[in-house]
């Protein structure tokens, strides 16, 4: 990403000799701000950044985040251009992965602390025995996942036809559970297995009828006239975007795991107030404009869920009672369809380790006492 330092005027030559001290201790406070600025990517447009934001504590503490370079995260983009991590005295460093099966290993090896991805990725690193939590969710994308086909307007006229999918994905996955919907089966159809950036071309060459893909392939295959058959929302489906901890690094910096979940929730805070405002910084990276970028937002359906909503039974849950969850049964039966295709030898028979809210509730506590 560029960085630009927002300039500010320098008054300390104009004055006496007798306020220079106190003007250059002011200098150097604004010379502080200015490099807070500097790591946070700001540029012309971001001068009304965070108005929430504090001073940085002079202490940063390091931690090194993975994050998806072909999925949406404006929150996270948020916290981190506009100083919310460093409000916080966090030193974030951000690392790319194409995929959540890349942040796999990188976990398993502590090349990463905290890292952001869907339930598939997280379930196969759990049940490789990769000790991990989700301690927190990143919002539920209702309509970014979706079924679209060339010529026909109804899933059951897929028979026959071939049906581009990510093999082991939640695409995989809801695309079974559409043909379920419409009484076909597996034998029905053909299925073509496509990494996500072979969708569109195949799509394009005529390889494949249909294809169950996400953002940004799906306003690319809007444009070549495909239709939209389905949605994760249209098949009951569950998903959502979450964040992940290594169970030890959470252990040794249990004040680095609030003091992140209080830079994101604040910076959630400032989305909301502002969505299109805001998206700038995710538009930037992704190379689009507002424009294109907010119509792809519109897409996604995203449904952001506040931090203090979590605990609820349709998320994390209260502490202790991850099993009573829609999130922990959804779990439950990814694992059993990772298992039915191999991709992982033996599906967990509990996942209660896997989903720890007491990091929220720990929050949620701390933000009630103030």
């Amino acid at each position: 990403m560029d960085l630009t330092n927002l300039s500010r005027r320098r008054l300390l030559k104009h004055f006496s000799l007798s306020v220079g001290v106190l003007l250059l201790t002011v200098g150097c406070n604004e010379a502080a701000k200015d490099a807070r600025q500097v790591q946070s990517n700001s540029e012309s447009e971001g001068q009304n950044s965070t108005e929430t934001a504090s001073a940085a504590p002079t202490s940063q503490r390091k931690i090194k985040v993975g994050y998806q370079t072909g999925d949406i995260n404006n929150v996270t983009m948020v916290a981190f251009n506009e100083g919310y991590f460093k409000d916080a005295g966090l030193e974030v460093e951000l690392l790319p992965f194409s995929s959540g099966a890349d942040m796999i290993p990188a976990l398993g090896g502590g090349q990463v602390d905290v890292t952001w991805f869907f339930p598939f990725p997280a379930l196969s690193a759990f049940a490789r025995g990769i000790a991990i939590e989700v301690f927190l969710i990143d919002h539920a994308p209702r309509t970014a996942e979706r079924l679209l086909a060339r010529n026909v307007d109804n899933t059951a006229a897929l028979k026959g036809k071939k049906i581009g999918v990510t093999f082991g994905s939640t695409g995989h996955y809801f695309t079974l559970q559409a043909l379920k919907k419409v009484g076909l089966t597996e034998q029905d159809i053909t299925l073509v297995n496509l990494k996500p950036a072979g969708m569109v071309p195949a799509y394009s060459a005529n390889q494949i009828d249909a294809v169950w893909t996400w953002e940004p392939a799906v306003g690319e295959l809007l444009n070549l006239g495909a239709t939209t058959l389905e949605t994760v929302e249209s098949v009951d489906g569950y998903t959502a975007a979450i964040w992940a901890i290594r169970k030890a690094y959470a252990e040794q910096n249990p004040d680095t795991i609030q003091a992140f979940i209080k830079a994101w929730d604040l910076a959630q805070q400032n989305y909301l107030k502002n969505p299109q405002n805001e998206q700038r910084w995710e538009a930037k990276r992704l190379n689009l404009s507002k424009t294109e970028f907010s119509e792809m937002v519109k897409r996604q359906g995203t449904q952001v869920i506040p931090v203090k909503e979590q605990i609820s039974t349709d998320w994390l849950g209260t502490p202790g009672e991850a099993k009573a969850t829609k999130f922990y049964s959804a779990f439950e039966r990814y694992g059993k369809f990772l298992e039915s295709l191999g991709r992982i030898q033996k599906a967990p028979s509990d996942y209660s380790s896997l989903i720890n809210s007491s990091y929220v509730q720990e929050y949620i506590d701390s933000t009630l006492k103030v």
